[in-house]
């Protein structure tokens, strides 16, 4: 939690800390949006989850900073911490240590992968290992985002194009009306 997403965020850090402590110490089924929002978030004692979601919206960030946190993490964890979605609880996963390397081969001496470009997903991570190669969740995203936008932009395009050109739709009678068929022949 000292660096990455929980370095930046000492919010979330402490979101994390508490649901991590109190599922430890035998107290997770306590863990609910009231006692995250007032013990942990630093909420008021008069708060409404039923009308604030600010622990939802917390808990999405949550787990986003999870996922963050375990791609830049270069050395393997025996442990992972999760926050399904639906819950509060985290749960607590054991990672098996990576297999022991054959001897290695100088020939075939591959060189160190350099930092990670902001946004991609180391090759060797746990977010890769989930089938996220290549990118955060978050450029996962944004890449959705633009390619939706270019589909939308594509399809007015394409309204418009055959809406503009009644020729092309097969519609002789505004062509006659506004000469161009004259102009065609």
């Amino acid at each position: 939690m000292r660096s990455g997403p929980f370095a930046r965020s000492p919010k979330l850090a402490g979101f994390l800390r508490f649901v991590v402590e109190e599922e430890l110490a035998g107290r997770g089924a306590t863990l609910k949006a009231y006692t995250i929002a007032t013990q942990a978030l630093g909420r008021p004692k008069d708060f409404d989850p039923g009308v604030d979601p600010s622990v939802r919206v917390e808990a999405g960030r949550l787990r986003r900073a999870i996922d963050e946190g375990y791609a830049v993490i270069e050395e393997p964890q025996p442990v992972r911490i999760r926050v399904p979605v639906g819950t509060y609880r985290p749960q607590f996963e054991r990672v098996a240590p990576p297999e022991p390397a054959a001897i290695p081969d100088p020939a075939a001496a591959v060189p160190a992968p350099g930092p990670a470009a902001p946004g991609l997903v180391p090759p060797g991570s746990a977010a890769a290992a989930a089938g996220l190669i290549g990118f955060s969740p978050r450029a996962q995203s944004v890449i959705i985002a633009l390619l939706a936008s270019i589909l939308l932009l594509l399809c007015v395009e394409v309204y418009l194009l055959i809406a503009l050109h009644p020729i092309a739709n097969g519609d002789d009678r505004q062509a006659q009306r506004t000469g161009v068929s004259q102009t065609i022949r």
